[in-house]
């Protein structure tokens, strides 16, 4: 992502909680930073950061579970307020469609709305159950209609934009967090898919 915002000219700060994960993207896929490289757990480090920023990209939900405490109402609302006027929150997760019905994905949807006025929701490869799906969290409408967003940029979006019902989900908080027992399926089904590529032999001492 750093790339390619960075061919677009824009200056992005990288934040990381493993100093090990850190090390190998630069020494093994070539990673440079463009702006501040910080290390350190998210819901510690957003709380140093003062100055607005026009996208915040939230993407810290591949492997077998996530860190849910980054998915709370009082994360999102840290977030929130480091987010320019016109900013927005981009937030990858990943998790099974169910035809609309996943209790997760509904409470990720319900948990945003209560820090911000809109939401989109986007399927990465629509058709496939098991998926990403990326929300775009801000205080004003996107319209996807915009003449600054190139038409195939615009089809695109619009094949992947998806309508979440979020009454059945919950709403996460500190206090109140459900979302790692939400995802077990999940879990399982990511654990299943690395072992069926790599095999077992990278996790056996």
């Amino acid at each position: 992502m750093v790339t390619a915002l960075n061919k677009a000219a824009i200056v992005t700060d990288t934040l990381e909680i493993d100093p090990a994960v850190a090390e190998a993207a630069s020494e093994h896929f070539d990673f440079m930073p463009t702006g501040r490289r910080i290390i350190g757990d998210a819901r510690y480090e957003i709380r140093q950061l003062k100055d607005p920023y026009d996208l915040i990209i939230l993407d810290v939900f591949t492997g077998g579970t996530e860190p849910t405490h980054l998915l709370t109402v009082e994360a999102l609302t840290q977030l929130h307020s480091l987010l320019s006027e016109h900013g927005i929150l981009a937030l990858n997760f990943v998790s099974f469609l169910d035809r609309g019905k996943n209790t997760a994905l509904a409470s990720v949807s319900r948990t945003l709305a209560q820090v911000f006025s809109h939401q989109q929701v986007f399927i990465s490869d629509p058709g496939t159950d098991f998926n990403d799906f990326i929300f775009l969290a801000t205080n004003h409408a996107i319209n996807l209609d915009d003449d600054s967003i190139p038409f195939s940029n615009r089809a695109w979006l619009k094949q992947r934009l998806l309508d979440i019902d979020s009454t059945h989900g919950t709403v996460l908080t500190d206090n109140f967090s459900n979302l790692e027992l939400l995802q077990i399926r999940k879990s399982e089904h990511y654990r299943r898919m690395i072992v069926d590529s790599i095999g077992t032999h990278h996790f056996i001492r």
